[in-house]
């Protein structure tokens, strides 16, 4: 049989000799190979929209929710589970937007731009009690967020973002109606945020024990929108600092003084109280707050706002920022607890805090802090109102740095992280005790290495966000949850039961060999019942029901989901590595179309996003973590996605590797040597011809895509979305590098495609969003880079999606962007030329 290096076309078997022969200092393989010779004609794109194949629309209509039950009410019986979409349309993308220190935001509407297009559309609750799911129904075109339980469990509080406004609304488990608790216009920008979309705690709702809720509101006297002045009243100043300033090439900064104006018109509310049948009560003075939290007992808020002066040259998370103790009842200012100042490189006083992890103990008893004692030891503080500092009390004082202190419900127990040198271990303080001691309960395993893990400490949140130690009933036990990694990609998700008298553990739940079996969440404190979800790769995820001292196979399915993609998942997918030149083991994974006829050869997309490592341990490491061979693999409409499976083409996914010490230094001759090793392989496998293979890539993929296209003759075509193709653009830094271009030019030049566009001989299918908001993929650069082939002759495309950021959202845009990728590769991978037979499929193993 021959070998399968000789089985590699002519034109592949010319470019490996010549890369394997090259020193990082690359020849232009592309250029000198002949290429052109099979070459077909160009093809010319369709102006206006255009449509995908009819079997591609359908994808795009199928709903992709599923139930997982992870958010549970106070009362342990019900659950959150929301539904929602990733794709919006152009006519809610094209609504006015302003871009500001990379705040999005909807002037009409009072909230980031994400809010009004797509996200939580709707929700229901599941009855444990019952097993019967209750549909929440929504006004027609609204999104929600920032769900908050009641106390008592039986309501949920949420942002109701409706066509022309945010208003807070409740929902009763019982009856799943849902209605305004106030039609008074909420403020939606930097109080919310998209983690507030799902289960974690809002930043800007609060429940009250007397059902009120506080929240954010639009000042009742602000006032219409700040006009542009006609005229001009300075030129733009920007002004170099007295010392080095690295800032990362970041989008959307503020531009002008009426820029700032805007921000502070549209991120400036008041904190108000809304009781239902009532006007909103005010409490304190306006500001731009970004989070508010009531304290346990319902008297005090801790509150965060923003403060001028503004910058530049930065995003608006640097900007100066206070936080205070409100009074609830008065709104008086009764502390101030930390104030930290504009981070761009000015002269700025320093910053000032009472101490760390400032928080609200669950008890209800005060402020808890650490504060370091000296001499290698910190102190865990209580501060009671009236909040006067000088009464602090030292509760503990403990050996080392402590950090993560959670206290159980009534704070009579406390756990904490500590650091002794090069340990790390958990350690308890009985609080009830006279003079609390700290105990080492266990040495906590917390390193490079994700075999060794010993799992994270199990805490849970009060209605309002405040998070707690789960302790079992007796207080004698807490509890740990692993990922349970394992060499061979089949992860064993644990929870580890763990006695605080001698640090015995008892290892209550550990997923099977065969699925993925993950922790949700503990019906109770002493793990009598959980929620798991449980799926495999030919298991579509459920949430199943744990029972202590039961076995994996006798569980209980919740939710008994459905897969909204059943003809791309059941595909074929094979998991295989290869050795890269430099002897590192890379992984990788194929997935056959979804027509396959075993013992056939078809075109192939290899989609590639490298990632950096400064040893090879490192990437062998971060695989671990990364690779599921027990998960399910999910269908996505983003991006990349299986839908090429129903075009007729694998999809390969490489997981290039990029190591050393100075990453880029490699990259080059990592990301060849690996392509070609992985390109070897896949023909091994002998379900792709080689000879008809294309590379995709969004963003950091992107740029890899047209590196590919510059540096070998590996592909037929390409796609790259999204990517910075000249990095003296980001001259600060990009991804990981940590090197300046001015430290490092001659690295920011080799690996830059931009400069090397005269060696692409290969089509090249470029888009990109007009409003990309991602650090350093500025539309710009796509511009210039189709600029740069228009100059050069290439055969090349740009499509620019209007409205879209990094990752595009209208359906219609998503539309056409796959009928653009289809057409492309059909043209170019598809149905290029071939040899008619190859030597592995009529060998017979004879000679």
């Amino acid at each position: 049989m021959p070998s399968p290096y000789l089985r590699l076309r002519p034109t592949l078997l010319l470019a490996a000799a010549l890369l394997l022969a090259a020193a990082p200092a690359l020849p232009t393989p592309a250029a000198v190979l002949g290429l052109a010779a099979e070459q077909v004609e160009r093809f010319q794109p369709e102006e206006g929209y255009v449509l995908p194949p009819a079997q591609v629309q359908e994808f795009f209509e199928r709903d992709t929710n599923r139930a997982v039950l992870e958010n549970l009410s106070p009362d342990g019986n019900h659950f959150l589970v929301p539904l929602s979409t990733e794709l919006s349309t152009l006519e809610r993308m094209a609504e006015t937007t302003y871009r500001l220190a990379e705040l999005e935001l909807r002037p009409r509407t009072d909230r980031l731009w994400h809010l009004d297009t797509y996200g939580i559309h709707g929700f229901r609750f599941y009855s444990l009690a019952d097993r019967t799911f209750r549909e929440v129904e929504l006004p027609e075109g609204a999104f929600a967020s920032d769900f908050m339980w009641s106390p008592e469990g039986d309501r949920v509080a949420f942002l109701a973002h409706l066509r022309e406004g945010t208003e807070v609304w409740t929902a009763e488990t019982g009856t799943a109606s849902a209605r305004a608790l106030s039609d008074a216009r909420v403020m939606a920008t930097i109080g919310t945020r998209a983690a507030g979309q799902g289960s974690r705690a809002s930043d800007m709702l609060q429940w009250t024990a007397e059902g009120s809720v506080i929240t954010l509101l639009v000042p009742p006297e602000r006032g219409a929108e700040p006009a542009q002045p006609a005229v001009p009243t300075s030129p733009g100043i920007q002004r170099t600092r007295d010392r080095p300033v690295s800032s990362r090439t970041l989008p959307n900064l503020l531009g002008t003084e009426h820029d700032a104006t805007l921000f502070e018109h549209y991120t400036t509310s008041r904190i108000v109280e809304l009781v239902p049948g009532h006007p909103p009560r005010h409490i304190g003075e306006p500001g731009m707050y970004t989070s508010i939290s009531l304290s346990p007992d319902g008297h005090h808020i801790l509150a965060t706002r923003l403060e001028r002066p503004f910058s530049f040259i930065t995003a608006w998370g640097s900007f100066p920022r206070r936080t205070v103790i409100l009074d609830r009842a008065t709104g008086e200012e009764l502390l101030e607890l930390s104030y930290t100042p504009l981070r761009d490189g000015s002269d700025q006083p320093p910053a000032s805090s009472i101490g760390r992890d400032v928080a609200w103990r669950p008890d209800g008893a005060g402020l808890h802090y650490l504060r370091d004692a000296g001499q290698g030891r910190d102190e865990i503080m209580l501060l009671e109102a009236p909040f006067d500092t000088a009464t602090a009390r030292a509760l503990v004082r403990a050996e080392g740095r402590l950090q993560n202190v959670r206290y159980d419900l009534t704070a009579g127990h406390a756990v904490a992280t500590g650091s002794r040198g090069n340990r790390t271990m958990l350690l308890h303080f009985d609080l009830t005790a006279e003079e609390p001691v700290e105990r080492e309960v266990i040495e906590l395993r917390t390193g490079a290495d994700p075999l060794e893990l010993t799992g994270t400490l199990v805490t849970a949140s009060t209605s309002n966000g405040i998070p707690h130690l789960v302790l079992s009933s007796d207080a004698s036990t807490v509890y740990l949850e692993g990922a349970g990694f394992r060499a061979d990609f089949r992860p064993q998700p644990f929870v580890d039961a763990v006695t605080l008298a001698d640090g015995t553990l008892d290892r209550i739940f550990e997923g099977s060999r065969d699925s993925w079996d993950r922790p949700l969440v503990a019906l109770d404190p002493d793990y009598t019942r959980m929620t798991v979800q449980r799926e495999s790769r030919t298991t579509f995820p459920d949430s199943w029901l744990w029972e202590r001292g039961g076995s994996l196979a006798g569980l209980e399915n919740l939710t008994n989901n459905v897969d909204p993609f059943p003809e791309l998942t059941a595909a074929e997918r094979i998991d295989f590595s290869f050795a890269r030149r430099d002897g590192v083991e890379v992984q990788a994974r194929i997935s056959l179309p979804t027509d396959y006829t075993p013992g056939t050869r078809v075109p192939a997309i290899f989609w590639t996003y490298p990632r950096e490592y400064t040893t090879a341990e490192g990437y062998e490491q971060a695989a671990i973590r990364a690779r599921n061979r027990n998960a399910f693999h999910h269908v996505t409409w983003l991006r990349w996605s299986d839908i090429w499976l129903s075009q007729g083409y694998a999809v390969v996914d490489p997981d290039i590797p990029i190591i050393g010490e100075n990453y880029n230094d490699t990259y080059m001759a990592n990301m060849l040597d690996a392509m070609y090793a992985a390109i070897r392989a896949t023909d091994e496998l002998g379900h792709v011809d080689i000879e008809r293979i294309g590379h995709g890539g969004h963003s950091y993929g992107a740029f890899a895509t047209v590196n590919f296209l510059a540096h070998s003759p590996f592909f037929r075509a390409g796609i790259a979305g999204h990517g910075a193709y000249n990095r003296t653009l980001t001259p600060a830094g990009f991804q990981a590098e940590r090197r300046t271009f001015w430290e490092a030019p001659h690295t920011y030049a080799a690996i830059s495609p931009f400069f090397h566009a005269h060696q692409i001989e290969t089509p090249l299918l470029l888009y990109h969003g007009a409003d990309d908001n991602n650090t350093g993929t500025w539309p710009m650069q796509s511009e210039r880079l189709i600029h740069a082939l228009t100059n050069l002759g290439k055969d090349a495309v740009l499509y620019m999606y209007p409205y879209e950021s990094h990752t595009p959202r209208a359906i219609e845009n998503n539309l056409d962007m796959w009928a653009r990728w289809i057409e492309w590769f059909d043209h170019y991978v598809k149905d290029a030329p071939s040899s008619a037979t190859r030597a592995s499929d009529t060998d017979d193993g004879g000679g």
